[in-house]
């Protein structure tokens, strides 16, 4: 069984600026994608914003309620006990349905993802999912990834056993360029940068050094100098020195050439920044950006990025796991299934609702399979026997 988990002893974040960020970057588009996928873990630790709105946008895929919709006879409902049936598999490391939902939304970070269906039962049933990080794999001499293993092994996962996404944006014909992981990548080396200033500038400036002239005899005295160091140590926690007194004279710069209030403004700046790349907005992570009006223009924003989120990951599961299961089962893929998630909020579906009830209340009629799509619910009406059943 090939190895799924990337183990490393040392952080491609490390000491990061912005021309190593480059160099991992030109490694990522010959194909080598191993530093770059590293580097986009290492971000999600390392940085508070980043880490928390990234938790986010996860969970919005991860927390979000699906169905499978369509199909002939009881197909729908096989695939979703099929489905629903899967248990993680701590032995083996195999994972649930969710929580393979939960790793495909990685590929918005990385820009791709690579998973493996252990299929059963002659295909007609699945065991689990086994989640592959992405710095296993390699586009070098590939359009597609290509899992290298420890001996140098090279295999290319193959359909329908093997399961590959890609982030869906406006370069998702290049995956290795696609991931958020690049805006992300270069606005944490510069912001690591104003955060080290920072903290310099309030250890420097911020916490006085205590200082304790004495005289000659008592500095030369071994004894009564490290009596001295002690008392300091009791009552000081940021660093003292004992000198020789009228002797030894020590200037200290003056702390008005640091402004705390310009790299403030600027990590602030720059964490908006981070829930504008992730979550499409600041308001409802930045208290100081919000009102009520642009918060529900922000919320707009990051319901269309929930959106096309979940129609990039719904594309995947029906064309790789949902066709091959209906194919093994019943032999053909005439009206098959949909996976799809339920995305309607119950203030949407009211909303759906009352133009409906409007729309028939002006003798205007509404085609029932378009506002069912709209709503995400199938919607049917008691007919006579002479009525239309599409009006």
């Amino acid at each position: 069984m090939p190895k799924n988990i990337d183990r490393t002893t040392f952080d491609e974040s490390f000491d990061l600026e912005p021309l190593k960020v480059n160099n991992i970057f030109q490694s990522a588009n010959a194909g080598n994608v191993k530093r770059q996928s590293r580097l986009a873990n290492e971000l999600t630790e390392k940085d508070p914003a980043i880490a928390q709105s990234w938790s986010v946008r996860v969970a919005s895929i991860a927390s979000c309620p699906w169905e499978i919709i369509g199909g002939a006879d009881d197909r729908a409902s096989r695939i979703m006990s099929i489905l629903n049936s899967i248990q993680p598999q701590y032995d083996t490391g195999l994972v649930s349905f969710n929580k393979f939902l939960q790793f495909l939304q990685t590929a918005v970070l990385h820009g791709f993802s690579v998973s493996e269906t252990e299929y059963v039962d002659g295909g007609t049933a699945i065991d689990g999912f086994r989640l592959y990080s992405q710095a296993l794999f390699s586009f070098a001499n590939s359009s597609l990834p290509v899992y290298q293993d420890e001996d140098g092994t090279e295999r290319t996962p193959t359909f329908p056993r093997w399961v590959y996404h890609t982030a869906n944006n406006s370069r998702e014909a290049e995956p290795l360029r696609s991931g958020i992981v690049r805006p992300l990548a270069y606005l944490y080396a510069i912001r690591r940068h104003f955060l080290i200033q920072y903290a310099r500038g309030v250890e420097k400036y911020g916490m006085p050094t205590t200082i304790a002239k004495v005289d000659e005899f008592m500095y030369e005295d071994n004894e009564q100098r490290q009596k001295v160091e002690k008392m300091l140590d009791d009552f000081t926690y940021d660093g003292s020195m004992v000198t020789i007194k009228d002797q030894i004279e020590f200037e200290f710069t003056d702390a008005k050439g640091f402004d705390a209030g310009v790299y403030e403004t600027y990590l602030a700046s720059s964490e908006r920044q981070i829930f504008r790349i992730i979550l499409g907005q600041d308001s409802t992570s930045s208290a100081e950006n919000s009102n009520r009006s642009t918060a529900q223009v922000h919320n707009l924003v990051r319901a269309d990025m929930l959106a096309s989120d979940a129609n990039a990951v719904e594309g995947t599961i029906n064309d790789q796991i949902i066709k091959p299961l209906v194919e093994a089962i019943w032999g053909d893929t005439v009206d098959m299934p949909k996976f799809r998630f339920r995305l309607k909020g119950v203030s949407e579906l009211n909303e759906y609702a009352n133009l409906a009830k409007t729309l028939n209340d002006a003798g205007l009629s509404i085609n029932l399979d378009e506002l069912s799509d709209r709503m995400g619910m199938n919607v049917s009406k008691l007919l006579s026997n002479n009525e239309d059943t599409n009006e």
